[in-house]
């Protein structure tokens, strides 16, 4: 009874937003930085990012928060891996940040100056620029391109190797030449190395550590210069980067790169109280509650959307009646609204693409083709009346029973299932049932069956042919049990298309089939992130990667005129802007590579180290340390028995206040913990009260509390906790 209640709930509260977004309109705080018009590159359209028109300056340092991974290989593809790498390590190959299409017209080098290709496109020589260096002085050679290639292409030492089945092996020609052999033709490898994973590590670090300090030596344009486990990584501006911008002059522009580790519910006050200076180069809002709360908190931000190559589709269990008569499909199909679908997802249609199929833009079927094939452009009455009578002509006229699937949660996948579950009964007369479930439910269901319509991700990043994971017969992703020997051949013989116009056409051929079959229901659930900034944070630009080469920071300068506006105060800076930087209508002229003063800012941040010491004998409370825990309730808990515990503290006033609880025995950090929260005017603050998980076992736990000051300063000091 439980669960029909919040269902129904939840359908309640889906169907406010479906009929506030028809009249509503965008915040009036919105700003939105605009896009350029679309281009033509050859025969393919584009779509650039913004430009800016201001000139760029020297010095400060960008703070931002986000999860810091627990390996800093970006080859192992772990959740802001590539992230925490790309400030340190380049690629051979990116995609140019300038535009937001991740395709293969937009593919430029990195380390590699130029490359090309042999007549039967088998053989690929990379030409690298010369003279760069690691971040310990030993010279960048073809021996750690080799290296690196060999490493990220094998499955036992690579989680990325699945991008490059085309790999056979490659060959150092000389100091800065590389060969890479095929097993065969393949359109998407160049471009799989222009993902941020592909990244080229030093092969005189092979088995270092790679939860290390150690293991981040890169050629990149920032150096690790101080790991903070579970707190922060601090990055300094490398003074010997290789690389200039367009008017000679040395990048990068800013003195360093802090990014603190905080949880989703952490980030978004630190932003609005300006301690950070953006949520993060990855991850923005992607539903209206996160962008209501930063937009009303924070009306000077910026905002630009992105994108994602990540898709969401209803798969149909065609091993089940009726969804095994294409008759049934296509009546549903006719009735999906995409927009609706979308805020059903997010809470609103902005966050999505409507009137879409399985593929991002930038390589899927033109719009005007989807809509036209999928019957979506006639009238909606028209809709429905064709829908009832091809559900007549299979049969179900009166409907029948559907057994809808997905992970748990109050949007995302169950909010579509919803929206559209009610869509089906209003029209159809199909009855559903919505199961949102955790994830081993979610398992043993897909492996037994038992389920008629699952709706998950489709993710096929930058290469088609990644849809063989959903729709190849045997597919591990292939929850519609879908076999078509036709579309099994395609997919099969898509990678070896190397000619950019016959690739398109075969493309978008796979695309009309799948539309036409309906073995899965499109959704335009490739839900944007909308990514805020505080307008001091100048030349910001993404594409549809999670991790692009806006993760490095490279060109991204902060503008002190508005820095100053902001926070009072101009950034610290220990480099001289060049007062010899052209105007955009100037020729530049050579630049010699800019040397670092050390000159310290007036307005330089104090380091933790000016705040007093705790001894290892105080208790918790001494006055003169500027963390007092005045409570912690109760003083001691019961192993496996769930615990609910609150902590009074007294801090600096306005310092953020973020507990972790690290488990007896195992030393985990507990996925149990209490909700961030900002000191008052007096000092104090209350964690909790929160749960210890119920599995903790008994011994003695750690509470780690981090302090953050209104200056950026941290304070971390830990005390332990006994579970009799």
């Amino acid at each position: 009874m439980k669960k029909w209640t919040i269902l129904i709930n939840m359908i309640l509260t889906l169907l406010v937003l479906l009929a506030c977004s028809q009249t509503a309109s965008e915040p009036t705080t919105y700003q939105e930085q605009a896009s350029p018009q679309e281009v033509i590159k050859g025969n393919v359209v584009l779509h650039p990012n913004p430009v800016e028109e201001s000139m760029p300056s020297y010095g400060g340092i960008i703070k931002y928060g986000y999860s810091i991974p627990r390996s800093f290989d970006a080859h192992q593809r772990v959740g802001y891996g590539p992230q925490a790498a790309l400030p340190v390590f380049n690629q051979l190959v990116m995609f140019d940040i300038n535009y937001k299409d991740t395709v293969l017209d937009t593919v430029i080098g990195d380390l590699a100056d130029r490359w090309e290709w042999n007549q039967d496109h088998t053989e690929l020589t990379f030409h690298l620029h010369q003279g760069i260096k690691w971040h310990d002085g030993m010279p960048f050679t073809a021996d750690d391109v080799v290296y690196s290639l060999d490493k990220m292409t094998d499955f036992t030492r690579s989680a990325i190797s699945d991008l490059f089945p085309a790999y056979q092996s490659s060959e150092k020609i000389d100091d800065y030449t590389v060969k890479i052999h095929l097993k065969y033709p393949s359109a998407s490898f160049i471009m799989n190395l222009a993902e941020g994973e592909s990244v080229i590590q030093p092969k005189h670090l092979a088995g270092t550590n790679d939860q290390s300090s150690e293991f981040m030596i890169g050629t990149g344009p920032f150096i690790l210069e101080k790991l903070i486990p579970r707190v922060a990584l601090i990055y300094k501006r490398n003074p010997n980067y290789w690389k200039k911008d367009k008017y000679g002059n040395q990048l990068p522009y800013l003195d360093g790169l802090e990014c603190y580790s905080l949880d989703s519910a952490a980030v978004n006050p630190n932003i609005i109280s300006r301690r950070l200076d953006m949520k993060g180069p990855v991850t923005g809002s992607a539903s209206t509650s996160s962008y209501d709360e930063l937009s009303q908190g924070a009306p000077e931000l910026l905002w630009q959307k992105r994108d994602k190559d990540v898709g969401c589709a209803m798969f149909l269990n065609l091993n089940h009646e009726p969804l095994n008569d294409l008759r049934v499909r296509k009546a549903m199909s006719l009735l999906i609204n995409e927009e609706e679908l979308i805020i059903g997802f997010s809470g609103d249609a902005k966050f999505g693409i409507p009137d879409i199929g399985f593929l991002q833009p930038s390589f899927g079927l033109p719009k005007e083709d989807i809509i036209h094939l999928m019957g979506w452009d006639k009238p909606w009455d028209e809709r429905v009346t064709e829908a009832q009578r091809l559900m007549a002509e299979a049969g179900y006229s009166d409907g029948f029973k559907l057994n809808m699937l997905s992970r748990g949660g109050t949007q995302t996948q169950i909010g579509v299932n919803l929206v559209f579950a009610e869509t089906l009964r209003k029209y159809l007369k199909i009855d559903s049932e919505v199961n949102g479930l955790a994830n081993t439910e979610v398992a043993t269901r897909l492996t037994n069956g038992n389920y008629d319509l699952y709706t998950q991700n489709l993710r096929v990043g930058t290469d088609p042919s990644q849809l063989a994971i959903y729709f190849k017969t045997g597919g591990a992703g292939n929850y519609s049990n879908y076999s078509n020997p036709t579309i099994d051949a395609m997919l099969e013989e898509l990678d070896k298309i190397i000619d950019p116009e016959e690739r398109r056409e075969s493309i978008w051929d796979i695309e009309r089939i799948l539309l036409t079959d309906l073995p899965a229901l499109p959704t335009g659930c490739f839900t944007a992130n909308y990514m805020p900034y505080y307008p001091y944070v100048k030349n910001l630009r993404w594409n549809e990667l999670s991790y692009s080469n806006i993760c490095r920071f490279e060109d991204i300068w902060i503008d002190r005129d508005i820095y100053q506006q902001v926070h009072g105060k101009l950034p610290p800076s220990t480099i001289t802007t060049p007062t010899a930087l052209p105007t955009p209508n100037e020729t530049p002229g050579p630049t010699e590579t800019l040397a670092p003063t050390q000159a310290p800012a007036p307005t330089e941040t104090p380091t933790p180290n000016e705040t007093p010491a705790q001894n290892v004998g105080d208790p918790y409370d001494n006055p003169d340390f500027p963390v007092i825990w005045v409570s912690v309730d109760p003083p001691e808990g019961v192993g496996r028995d769930s615990t609910t515990v609150t902590i009074t503290l007294k801090v600096p006033p306005g310092a953020l206040c973020s507990l972790h609880f690290f488990n007896p025995v195992t030393g985990t950090d507990s996925s149990r913990r209490p909700a961030d929260v900002v000191a008052n005017a007096d000092g104090n603050a209350v964690l909790g009260p929160w749960e210890i998980h119920g599995a903790a076992q008994a011994g003695e736990a750690t509470l780690q509390l981090t302090v953050t000051k209104i200056d950026g300063t941290q304070i971390v000091v830990t005390r332990p906790y006994i579970l009799k």
